[in-house]
């Protein structure tokens, strides 16, 4: 899913090991996709195939044309997931991820939404997406690695254009049209010293992200004018007990097989939207609704 467009800058370092007490050194060369591949799995995720958490911290904002963008809620959440090595050199990342809408000020997790747009008080329905799988492929993953002194940083920008699963003449208050458009925005952090520490099959990492979307379906604000924008940052945990607590213990107690990854990969892929549709598209085709954030 994820494909880079960007051409890939040459970067040489070396991987050292110790071979019957003498000095080995490798060439690692981001640049060559095989290598590139390898470092964003150690990055990304664990190369030995076990469950990875990657929280993020985000402040998201409303934004119609015309007028100063306005900060509405944060929205902070995990993937949990890991990478499985396949017979032709390719990754299959299996993942799902969650994340909660909360109060600017308090940080409490909130389940409806005085709209200042529209006036009406909205019910959210927070991020439960089942799976987020990925196929990375050597042949399609040259990166555009950069490395000033000790630091590592690769950038990928997505855009996305897809059906929307919510279509106009089935959901005209939560369609942003016939066609899903948005892009993402990712800038990791590594340390080339940790590239180059071959003990380490996972390499710590952190990243920022920014992302412009529709209005959310829940937001019932159809076509009107306008976007959402997410920024925030996020940090590969060394496990679970480090995600913010008021995050873990909602998912425990609430969506509990979110604490570990996907056992096999699956498609298509949740999103917002085709969750909305099961959950709340009573009457248009699809589930019976749940109550917001279950």
């Amino acid at each position: 899913m994820l494909k880079s467009v960007f051409k890939s800058v040459l970067v040489g370092a070396a991987l050292v090991g110790s071979v019957m007490g003498t000095t080995q050194v490798a060439a690692y060369d981001f640049s060559k996709p095989e290598d590139s591949l390898s470092a964003f799995v150690r990055m990304r995720g664990n190369a030995d195939g076990s469950d990875s958490f990657a929280d993020w911290h985000v402040t998201v904002f409303i934004v119609e044309p015309g007028k100063r963008a306005m900060p509405a809620f944060r929205l902070d959440g995990f993937n949990v997931g890991r990478s499985v090595k396949q017979p032709d050199g390719s990754y299959q990342w299996l993942s799902r991820e969650v994340a909660y809408y909360r109060d600017l000020r308090t940080g409490q997790i909130i389940n409806n939404w005085q709209n200042p747009i529209t006036g009406q008080t909205n019910d959210i329905l927070h991020v439960i997406n089942d799976p987020v799988n990925s196929v990375f492929s050597p042949a399609r993953w040259n990166l555009p690695w950069r490395v000033k002194g000790d630091d590592v940083m690769v950038q990928m920008d997505i855009p996305l254009a897809y059906p929307n699963s919510l279509q106009p003449a089935d959901f005209p208050e939560e369609s942003s049209g016939p066609t899903y458009f948005a892009t993402e925005h990712f800038l990791f952090f590594a340390k080339l010293a940790d590239f180059q520490n071959t003990k380490l099959t996972s390499v710590p990492s952190t990243y920022a992200w920014t992302r412009t979307g529709p209005w959310l379906p829940w937001m019932k604000m159809g076509q009107r004018p306008g976007y959402v924008l997410y920024s925030g940052t996020g940090k590969k945990l060394k496990s679970a007990a480090e995600l913010d607590p008021v995050v873990r213990e909602y998912t425990e107690k609430n969506h509990p097989t979110f604490m570990k990854a996907p056992e096999k990969y699956t498609t298509p892929n949740e999103t917002s939207w085709s969750y909305y549709k099961k959950v709340r598209g009573a009457g248009k085709g699809a589930a019976a609704p749940a109550p917001a954030g279950k």
